[in-house]
């Protein structure tokens, strides 16, 4: 019923993530009006027009060595960007996703309990699943042990622990290897910016910085698509090579190892640069290093527009390469798979002309066509594509308000594309019995915990919003002076693009004094955006929790059907006792009867 799990999550996601998609479709219609007007995109993006000051401020190098001061103004686009999003309306589409992904995942499980109840599979467990043919073949005579619940002897053994260890290595192990591709991209960044900056035109200049993390984000698309296609290979073999009783159990391990890697492989730069990105990278000529190697940091206006474009090329690369893996590889899988099969060969040999393939498969009878198709792989690339896509749709959808709508558009395609994968490219999957999509149900309840805790910071920290609200407050509501009480002053030698030191007054986006310590004003944002995580955090998990209390995990008809279901097999046994203790009676009765004859007789 594996089959039949993934066909009914895909569409049952598809259905909900209707709302989402219109309410988060009309947020950033909201957001990009919200730019109109805004005073903060104004005072950056002024041209010229009201004689504004501030986009002439000179900001400090985005490196130590040889790059020059650069205007404001030329950090336009990211403010355009970043500011779109510190409105109300991110903190409502965050609360609205939240309730969301809780209203989801109770609605999925109502759903799937019916599912199992008309499947027959209500009351299946784990005890009564066979162990896997590659699991019995490896245990010894004396390798049993009796299943009170089928009263048969089974072959069991313990698991090894030093097999439980090494897969716990290599997990550890492939996700230092994520985060050395990740830190090698941040690297790459920093040169492209740097040469970006260097060229003698300068035509690139004010797009270096956008340049540089729009190349940095489509490698590691690439990067992320290779290594999970790699580390795809390397999860199976181990998890053979672990050698798990059971079909549930081989399928959870399996994805528990895959899951973990996929998260920091796909989210892994997304947290980087909401989270860590800009917050410990120093000051300037006095920068933050690890080994050697420098920091990176946002540049003014924060790091959420950046996010944004990361979060799109990421999502929707994944979401158009996928597409094409899954329709392009089932196809030469089965083209080959028929190239080889006897059927062919034979029908090939005889044929003449152009079209001789479509002439040799017409020529077998349909099973024998059907069988020549490629092999049902395992389905868990079907369920990591979802879960993978319900992260990015409520996770930092603060910053990516659109993310629903890409993916219900996503999920109406591949529909279609499954149809025609299972029904004509690919062989029958052999039949497995579940009641349940087993342990993806866990994982999605803890991306909802994690998205929300997620978007709260990312409200708090990353954007703009409650530094704008509390400069609001203590400004008679007016984000006037915004920017420049947001640019800390850094005075000293500054090697320009010629590699002369000249001493010279530039701006950076921070809150600190003179000599670099944090300001006041610091201080005080860091503790309102403490209490703003803390009381988004709680009203929003105890309105989850009272939905997950108040909606019932069995459906008022569902329950009448399972308990008149109940009734029903309980007269059925009923009249089977009964027939059982007459037979019993009769039994008895003729063993007297020939008691009394033999006494007779004798």
């Amino acid at each position: 019923c594996y089959v039949e799990a993934v066909v009914s999550t895909q569409s049952t996601g598809t259905k909900l993530l209707i709302v989402p998609a219109i309410v988060g479709t009309i947020v950033f219609c909201y957001d990009i009006y919200s730019i109109i007007g805004n005073e903060v995109v104004e005072d950056v993006c002024d041209d010229g027009t009201h004689s504004r000051e501030v986009p002439h401020t000179p900001i400090c190098p985005a490196c130590e060595q040889e790059c020059d001061i650069v205007e404001l103004k030329s950090y336009c686009t990211l403010f355009m960007i970043a500011n779109a999003f510190n409105n109300g309306g991110s903190v409502f589409f965050a609360i609205f996703i939240s309730f969301w992904s809780a209203f989801f995942l109770e609605f999925w499980k109502r759903y799937q309990i019916t599912l199992a109840f008309l499947w027959s599979k209500a009351d299946f467990t784990d005890a009564q699943e066979p162990a896997r043919p590659e699991y019995a073949v490896t245990c010894e005579e004396d390798d049993v042990r009796f299943n009170p619940i089928t009263l048969r002897f089974e072959p069991y053994r313990e698991q090894s622990i030093f097999k439980t260890i090494t897969a716990v290595s290599v997990v550890i192990i492939t996700v230092v290897v994520v985060i050395i591709t990740l830190i090698s991209i941040i690297i790459y960044k920093i040169a492209v910016y740097s040469l970006f900056d260097h060229m003698a035109d300068g035509s690139l200049k004010p797009y270096a910085s956008t340049l540089a993390s729009v190349s940095g984000s489509v490698i590691q698309l690439i990067a992320i698509t290779v290594l999970s296609q790699v580390y795809a290979w390397l999860a199976e073999k181990i998890t053979l090579w672990e050698n798990y009783r059971t079909e549930t159990e081989f399928q959870n391990n399996l994805t528990v190892k895959r899951f973990i890697f996929e998260f920091f492989n796909y989210y892994g730069s997304c947290f980087y640069i909401a989270f860590v990105k800009g917050n410990f990278a120093g000051t300037p000529y006095n920068y933050t290093t690890i080994f050697g190697i420098r920091l990176d940091s946002c540049g003014p206006g924060g790091c959420l527009g950046e996010l944004a474009e990361n979060l799109a090329i990421i999502f929707l690369g994944k979401q158009i390469m996928n597409n094409f893996q899954e329709l392009l590889i089932p196809m030469i899988k089965s083209w080959l798979s028929r190239r080889k099969s006897n059927q062919y060969q034979a029908g090939y040999s005889k044929m003449t002309g152009t079209d001789k393939e479509q002439i040799a498969i017409s020529m077998t009878a349909p099973w024998e066509a059907d069988n020549d198709l490629a092999e049902q792989e395992n389905l868990f690339p079907e369920y990591l594509e979802m879960v993978i896509q319900y992260g990015f749709a409520t996770m930092f959808v603060v910053a990516f308000p659109v993310a629903p709508l890409f993916a219900l558009i996503n999920n109406i395609v591949e529909i279609r594309l499954d149809a025609k994968k299972y029904t004509e490219l690919l062989k029958r999957p052999i039949p497995i019995n579940c009641m349940s999509i087993g342990i993806w149900y866990g994982i999605l309840d803890y991306m909802a915990a994690i998205a929300i805790i997620t978007n709260a910071f990312v409200i708090a920290f990353t954007s703009d919003f409650i530094s704008q609200i509390l400069w609001k407050y203590e400004h008679d509501n007016s984000l006037s002076g915004y920017v420049e009480g947001h640019l800390s002053t850094f005075e000293g030698e500054i090697l320009n693009s010629e590699g002369e030191s000249v001493n010279d007054t530039c701006k950076y986006w921070d809150y600190r004094l003179e000599h670099g310590q944090a300001s006041l004003w610091w201080w005080k944002l860091k503790a309102v955006q403490f209490i703003f995580v803390v009381v988004f955090e709680h009203f929003v998990f105890t309105v989850v929790r009272l939905i997950d209390l108040l909606i019932p995990d069995i459906p008022e008809k569902l329950e009448a059907l399972i308990h008149l279901e109940d009734s029903f097999a309980r007269e059925m046994m009923k009249e089977v006792i009964e027939i059982d203790l007459e037979k019993l009676e009769d039994v008895r009765n003729r063993v007297k009867v020939k008691k009394r004859q033999k006494q007779k007789y004798s």
